[in-house]
Formats: structure tokens, C-alpha cells, sequence
């Protein structure tokens, strides 16, 4: 369905534009008619949570974004979790939670996917947050990438930012660690309660 005369502001295209309704996934969406970008994800009536704030991971192996999803919701570190496959579908739900006033706690980030990096996507959220007059979520890059110069440089212009190895072992039982660790690192850098 296309909506005449409202607008909304398009990432992609930098200005203001037309939209397209999707109703998908118990989810409203929104999206650019010229570009298709994803404006704003709302849920539909009755599938309204009741939940404080989310965090956000972009992660490509469903596998990894699983063992994530699991130990934030065990470890009770939130009480939302929205997991997504590569950044832009993380930029795009962060849009929407920008325009709804829903707060985010934290974004977990994976820096090598397709469709939109790490990078990318965390230039983006900072992008979003200045248009909105929003605090700045803080993120966290999970990433087999060695943490070099370039990779610092770029982090601190991202602050608030951090940087957790996941290892480049295939061994799952090593990942699961790996995890755990970021897991603990998440509850010592940010406390239960700010997470």
C-alpha cells in the first residue's frame, strides 16, 4: 500500500520521501518508494511489548547470533533481544526504535557480513542518533578481525565502542566460550541494570 503526502526521512536517499506499507512478521514496515529502504518497523496492535529496552545484534552466522540471543536472555543482561543477519537490518530496526522513543541498551555488531560491515552500520546508528537528538548507544564489535591501529582509530570515532575477539576456531564448544566471555565483559562494562 502506498501512503500519499506523509513522509519520512530516508537514510539512503538523505531527504524526505513517500513510503510503502508492508505488513509482515506481526511488523508494519515502512519503506522508501524509490529506494526500498526500510524507513521504520512497527509492530502491529495486540503484539506491543511491554518490555524496558532491547539489544541489538547484527551477526551473519545464525549459529553464533543464536548461542548470543540465548546467553543475553539466560544471563538476563535484557529483556528484548532482536537479532538480525547482516547491519543494515540492524540500522533499520534501530531506525524505527529511534522513532517509537524505545530505548536501546547496546548493540552487538560483527564486523565482516554481507549487505552493510560493521563499519557501516555503526556510522549509520551514530548518523541516526544525531538526526533524532539521541543518546548514543554504546556498541560492541564482535568480530574475528585483529584489532589493529585502523581498527582502534575507527572505534574511537564510534565511542562509546568496544572490541571482543570471537577466535577463528571452528570448534563450537570454543565459540560457546568465546560468547560466554563477551557475555561477562558485557555484565562488567555495563552493569546489569545499564545493559
Amino acid at each position: 500500500m502506498f501512503v500519499m503526502g506523509d513522509t519520512r526521512y530516508c537514510l539512503c536517499c538523505d531527504e524526505e520521501v513517500s513510503y510503502n506499507v508492508l505488513e509482515r512478521n506481526e511488523n508494519r514496515e515502512l519503506t522508501c518508494i524509490y529506494c526500498g529502504f526500510t524507513l521504520d518497523v512497527q509492530q502491529t496492535p495486540g503484539a506491543a511489548s511491554t518490555r524496558r529496552g532491547c539489544i541489538l545484534i547484527a551477526e551473519d552466522s545464525k549459529f553464533t547470533r543464536k548461542i548470543m540471543e540465548d546467553l543475553i536472555k539466560d544471563k538476563e543482561l535484557a529483556s528484548d533481544v532482536m537479532g538480525f543477519d547482516d547491519g543494515l537490518g540492524l540500522v533499520t530496526a534501530y531506525s524505527g526504535l529511534l522513532s517509537e522513543r524505545r530505548p536501546v541498551d547496546l548493540a552487538i555488531i560483527d564486523l565482516n557480513m554481507p549487505v552493510m560491515d560493521g563499519f557501516t552500520a555503526a556510522r549509520a546508528i551514530r548518523a541516526l542518533e544525531v538526526q533524532h537528538k539521541a543518546e548514543k548507544v554504546p556498541i560492541v564489535f564482535f568480530s574475528a578481525v585483529k584489532a589493529d591501529e585502523n581498527l582502534k582509530k575507527q572505534m574511537a570515532a564510534l565511542d562509546p565502542a568496544g572490541y571482543v575477539n570471537k577466535g577463528s576456531d571452528p570448534d563450537p564448544e570454543k565459540l560457546v566460550d568465546r560468547v560466554d566471555y563477551l557475555m561477562g565483559y558485557l555484565a562488567d562494562r555495563y552493569g546489569r541494570g545499564a545493559v
